[in-house]
């Protein structure tokens, strides 16, 4: 986790190695970040580590609680549905607006990123989630609605997170699955069908909302269990 120094700020390296570190799990959902312990491992001042604690807690990856100050962000079910709801709507018509105006080479550049997913899938490559991303990031920049993409970029840090947390917790066959229905996507893309293009899309993102609520739900659950459990002992 060493900052290293080079063009970019220590202020950005050091945003950008503990953003790393959450979404690796390094820091897991709930953990409280002590600055000097950040300071420690990073290598940087506590004035550095405030500033980029400030940055992810407007990113919403870091979040202020009265009795515990900064922790990592854990997503509850209903943050994740929402973050989801969003997405379905702009990123339906930013694939539509896509669509109008894609040509051939947009759609072998979306085949290439999905190889690519797929080889780094086989892999269990961590690779997989930024292929999948700039796949995405081609409809995005191809809707041609920047105050979309805005607000797209606004909630980057979360969809990323929800991105990883479901690569972690996803077997081969589901990889292929979700592959498999952007190729579809990519497809439709390709032959002009926006409908089917929309529907496939907007499958894949639900698919998506459902897989990481329910990781969500089964690890609260699981910790009230291991709760009950410590206090049965208790009692017993």
């Amino acid at each position: 986790m060493r900052v290293r120094a080079d063009s970019e700020t220590f202020r950005d390296k050091a945003t950008n190695t503990i953003r790393e570190a959450i979404m690796s799990l390094h820091y897991r959902p709930g953990e409280p970040l002590i600055e000097r312990h950040l300071c420690e491992e990073t290598g940087v001042s506590r004035t550095l580590v405030r500033e980029a604690l400030r940055l992810l807690e407007a990113e919403g990856l870091v979040r202020r609680e009265n009795t515990r100050g900064l922790v990592v962000t854990e997503l509850s079910p209903d943050e994740v549905r929402d973050i989801f709801d969003l997405r379905l709507i702009l990123e339906s018509t930013l694939l539509r607006r896509f669509i109008a105006k894609a040509n051939k080479e947009d759609t072998e550049k979306m085949s290439r990123l999905l190889d690519r997913a797929l080889d780094a899938a086989e892999r269990n490559s961590k690779d997989y989630t930024s292929f999948i991303s700039r796949f995405v990031h081609l409809i995005w920049a191809g809707g041609g609605n920047e105050v979309a993409v805005q607000i797209l970029d606004s909630l980057q840090s979360r969809i990323n997170y929800v991105r990883v947390m479901l690569f972690r917790a996803t077997t081969q066959d589901e990889h292929r699955i979700t592959i498999g229905l952007l190729r579809l996507v990519t497809q439709s893309v390709a032959d002009g069908e926006t409908n089917a293009a929309v529907d496939t899309y907007c499958r894949y993102l639900k698919r998506a909302e459902d897989r990481a609520t329910g990781i969500i739900e089964g690890r609260k659950a699981s910790r009230l269990d291991i709760r009950a459990t410590k206090t049965d002992r208790k009692k017993g």
